[in-house]
């Protein structure tokens, strides 16, 4: 309890940080974007929607003109294309650096040669992690629920549900894999540079996946899973990826905890 605490306290700014900003920008730029596409009665801009129809961007990140022109649309476009990868590289961050740290401080030995299990150790670390990534995005989920309330009444709210849980599943996801890449690369230097490539890297790959056609590459591409067009049209998420995240979570935090607890420590 003491190092999961301990570790809470380390990442308090990085927390209250990240969910004033996700909820500031979110009241701030729900309303312009939706006025981009919907007029003030509700009704769609046709001529709006008739530009973005066929755009390569958004037929890239599984966007159509269709979920676009209601309001819940945008947040999709908004929850999954920016703040959705803005929480996943916070998330990895926060996995990765909550490991490296202790290498680059030097602390890795002090805390690892003292009376704590390993295990305890791990454990304590990963709560700590999962805490602090499952605040910010909870605190974006009641962001969102006031914002569309205000903004964009009479919203589906099943599809919003959906759509704003997307983005803590796939935070979850990187902060497991920042968490096992800590365990066996203790000695990065630059956490959210690193996670920045990792998540650029996965979104290059989605890309390629539809552009060849190759689907079973999209099980490499995180921010692929939960498309916001697709979600609307199946009525809640393709069951293969949520499957798939589940397993990949559990085998990042399996073989991260076996890693960790047989390495030997590593001093500067």
């Amino acid at each position: 309890m003491a190092i999961f605490k301990y570790e809470l306290r380390q990442m308090r700014g990085l927390i209250l940080g990240g969910v004033i900003a996700f909820s500031v920008l979110l009241f701030c730029l729900l309303p312009p974007y939706i006025s981009i596409t919907t007029n003030p009665d509700g009704s769609a801009r046709t001529e709006t929607l008739a530009t973005v129809d066929g755009n390569s961007f958004l037929q890239a990140v599984d966007i159509s003109a269709e979920f676009l022109s209601k309001p819940i649309g945008m947040y999709g476009f908004l929850t999954g294309w920016f703040f959705g990868l803005a929480l996943a590289v916070i998330a990895m961050h926060i996995g990765l650096s909550i490991h490296t740290k202790e290498y680059m401080q030097g602390t890795a030995d002090f805390l690892l040669t003292k009376p704590h299990n390993r295990t305890k150790i791990f454990i304590s670390k990963l709560f700590a992690a999962a805490v602090a990534v499952l605040s910010i995005g909870v605190a974006y989920f009641l962001a969102s629920l006031v914002s569309l309330n205000i903004f964009a009444a009479g919203f589906d709210f099943k599809l919003f549900v959906l759509l704003a849980c997307s983005i803590i599943l796939n935070s979850v996801l990187f902060m497991s894999f920042g968490f096992f890449l800590g365990t066996i690369l203790p000695k990065i230097r630059k956490s959210i540079f690193t996670s920045v490539i990792t998540l650029f890297i996965t979104i290059i790959i989605g890309t390629m996946a539809q552009v060849t056609g190759a689907d079973i590459l999209i099980f490499l591409s995180p921010p692929k899973y939960f498309g916001g067009s697709i979600v609307a049209d199946m009525g809640g998420y393709d069951m293969r990826y949520v499957v798939w995240l589940i397993f990949l979570v559990i085998a990042f935090t399996l073989v991260g905890s076996f890693i960790y607890r047989k390495k030997d420590v590593v001093i500067r």
